[in-house]
C-alpha cells in the first residue's frame, strides 16, 4: 500500500469530519476488504480501493466494489468517436463531472476528456493527466491540480477543504 495515499486519506477523512457540509457532499469511505475488490481493477485502483472503497472529492468520484465492474461501459467503443477505447487496453475508475476517465492498462498512466464544450465520446481531446493512478488521486483530486482539472471554483466545497488541509495550494 502506497503509505502517502493513504496518509492523504486519512488527511482529508479528518478534515471532513470538522465541517458538516463538507461531509455531506464528499466521501472517502472505510477501505475495501481484499476479496470484495477482485482481480479486475488495475493494481494501483485495487490499492486506493483497499484505501476507500470508492470515492466522493468534489466533481470528481471514484467508483467503489459494489460498482466499478458495472461502469466499465464508459472504456467500450463507440461507433464515429475520434477516440477508440477499449476495456482490454483502459479500465474507467470514476468520472469527473459525470465524464469519464481511464487508466492505460497496459502502463497504468490516467487520460481523461477536457472539456472543450463536446460529450466526452465526441470529443478528439483525450489527454494524460498523470503517470499513475496515485500521482493522479494525489495531484489532481486531492492536490493542486483539482481546480483545473475540474474547472471548480476556489471556494466550493471541495476545493475549500484542500485549502484548509495544504493541498490546493503548488
Amino acid at each position: 500500500m502506497n503509505s502517502e495515499l493513504r496518509r492523504v486519506v486519512e488527511e482529508l477523512r479528518a478534515a471532513m469530519a470538522t465541517r458538516h457540509e463538507w461531509r455531506m457532499l464528499n466521501s472517502l469511505p472505510a477501505g475495501a476488504r481484499p476479496e470484495t475488490i477482485g482481480s479486475g481493477p488495475p493494481a494501483a485502483i485495487r490499492e486506493f480501493l483497499a484505501a476507500t472503497d470508492g470515492a466522493t472529492c468534489g466533481d470528481v468520484t471514484l467508483f467503489g466494489t459494489a460498482t466499478v465492474d458495472s461502469m466499465q461501459f464508459y472504456a467500450d467503443p463507440v461507433d464515429g468517436a475520434p477516440v477508440v477505447l477499449g476495456r482490454e487496453e483502459w479500465f474507467c475508475p470514476g468520472v469527473i463531472s459525470d465524464e469519464p476517465f481511464f487508466v492505460n492498462r497496459s502502463n497504468g498512466s490516467v487520460w481523461y476528456f477536457p472539456d472543450t464544450g463536446v460529450e466526452w465520446w465526441m470529443s478528439s481531446v483525450f489527454e494524460k493527466a498523470a503517470d499513475d493512478f496515485t500521482t493522479f488521486f494525489l495531484e489532481w483530486v486531492s492536490g493542486p491540480g483539482y481546480l483545473r482539472l475540474t474547472g471548480s471554483e476556489p471556494e466550493e466545497q471541495w476545493p475549500e477543504l484542500l485549502e484548509r488541509v495544504g493541498r490546493l495550494r503548488e
